[in-house]
């Protein structure tokens, strides 16, 4: 009988190899290029704003173009991978962002404005399902959580240092500076992708003409590793055929799917409301352009720094506990911010927590929907469930920039913001529940509170 070479078990026992490190890092920076041009527009708008003489709130059109955008991108990009592939969806994605991005430079309306982020949406929405995807599918399973948490990390670190750049830049060169950094270094990575990221091992395998190509990545993962001319690769997981999107709604995939999406819509509510209107906010209490700009670079480094705690908590109590923890404190926090006005020793803090909570929870929420779902049908999981939380982006920047029109106060704003932190905790404690019936644990570590079919015989 011809050898039988498990996939997910060739890559578990093995040390993380140079090759497995480049391929998560290409991830990486793509994530990280993806948050510099995505938080772009929140740290310029004073700036637009005041050169495109607007009114207060009139950007939120604009912002729900882009978020559209990206729900867009998150539906199709990540759908379309589960049948043609992860790579070049990916390279597709930076090229459509690199190229929006520096279109945005030339604009000189809220209508010019509002196409090209709807168009810069697009891209940055492809990419983002497909590379969680990739990370999961190169990453040993006792590793697996940490290193997508800490690939997805890059997204505030590329925020973070867009806030930087806005800071120094702007009132030298003006708002258009940043969407132009935006485009041209993604359009450099673009060729760097082609040449040496790789195709997901896991997709491949599903098909058994593509098994000259999964024995080449094989042999770049560990040289030392020979095969029988006839050998067979596979994957131990579920598989399935034809149109994917009802699959995620069978096996027992209806609530917990359900669920996420309410997870991600909760969330993705409050990561785009703070990030798009926490300047601007911050601004109208009384800090200059400047402090304001940093209190929001606070909310990215929060980010960074909480999802590396995250993930190393992930791995040792679980995602229910401590995602539920998450966002209580995400809560607090946020309600705080309201509440500091200009103090800045409060102010701060607060907006740090509401990083590690709102920002690190959701990068949570990915790891745990590339668990979730197994290959065949895992970046169109993590596609739709990106895309669900996109509506809820769009409410956020939406009815933010009506509240700030309609001059709600400040901690009102706040206030209302914090309730689908609550939400959220409550989703995850009913997931939990759900994972304690079919046999998980709610303190249980990360391989034993995903509810898909292990990746591994």
């Amino acid at each position: 009988m011809a050898e039988a070479i498990n996939i997910g078990r060739y890559i578990d026992d093995r040390p993380l190899s140079a090759f497995q490190i480049r391929a998560i890092c290409l991830c990486a920076l793509v994530i990280g290029l993806d948050g510099f041009d995505a938080q772009a527009l929140g740290f310029v708008a004073p700036a637009l704003s005041k050169d495109l003489h607007l009114a207060p709130g009139a950007l939120g059109p604009v912002f729900g173009a882009s978020l559209f955008g990206v729900m867009v991108g998150s539906l199709l990009f990540g759908a379309l991978a589960d049948y043609f592939g992860r790579k070049w969806l990916v390279v597709a994605g930076v090229l459509v962002f690199a190229l929006g991005s520096l279109a945005t430079s030339r604009a000189g309306s809220v209508s010019d404005l509002v196409i090209l982020r709807f168009m810069t949406g697009l891209g940055l929405g492809g990419v983002l399902p497909n590379t969680i995807a990739l990370t999961s599918e190169y990453s040993p399973q006792r590793r697996r959580t940490l290193l997508i948490m800490l690939m997805f990390m890059t997204v505030s670190l590329g925020s973070a240092i867009g806030g930087w750049v806005a800071a120094k830049l702007i009132s030298a060169y003006g708002w258009q500076v940043i969407f132009m950094v935006g485009g041209f270094l993604p359009l450099v990575l673009c060729p760097v992708l082609i040449l040496w990221l790789p195709e997901s091992l896991s997709l491949l395998a599903l098909d058994a003409r593509k098994s000259g190509r999964v024995r080449a990545l094989l042999a770049r993962i560990d040289p030392s590793a020979s095969f029988a001319a006839d050998a067979r690769f596979t994957i131990v997981e579920e598989s399935g055929k034809g149109f994917l999107l009802p699959q995620l709604f069978t096996r027992h995939r209806l609530v917990p799917t359900l669920l996420l999406w309410v997870m991600f819509f909760m969330n993705m509510l409050d990561i785009y409301f703070l990030n798009s209107w926490l300047p601007t906010l911050t601004h109208g209490v009384g800090l200059d352009l400047q402090a304001a700009i940093a209190v929001g670079v606070a909310f990215q480094v929060g980010g960074m720094l909480g999802t590396v705690a995250l993930g190393l908590l992930i791995e040792r109590l679980g995602f229910h506990r401590v995602l539920f923890l998450t966002y209580a404190a995400g809560f607090i926090s946020i309600v705080t911010i309201g509440l500091a006005g200009a103090a800045l020793p409060i102010l701060v803090p607060a907006v740090f927590i509401a990083g590690v909570a709102v920002i690190g929870g959701q990068i949570g929420c990915n790891a745990y929907a590339a668990r979730l779902y197994p290959t065949y049908i895992r970046a169109t999981g993590i596609g739709w469930a990106l895309g669900m939380g996109r509506f809820g982006s769009i409410l956020g920047v939406t009815v933010g920039g009506l509240m700030l029109a309609a001059q709600w106060g400040i901690p009102s704003l706040f206030q209302v913001s914090a309730v689908p932190q609550l939400c959220s905790a409550l989703v995850i404690l009913g997931l939990a529940l759900l994972s304690m019936r079919r046999g998980g644990a709610l303190a249980g570590k990360t391989q034993h509170d995903a509810l898909s079919v292990p990746e591994r015989a």
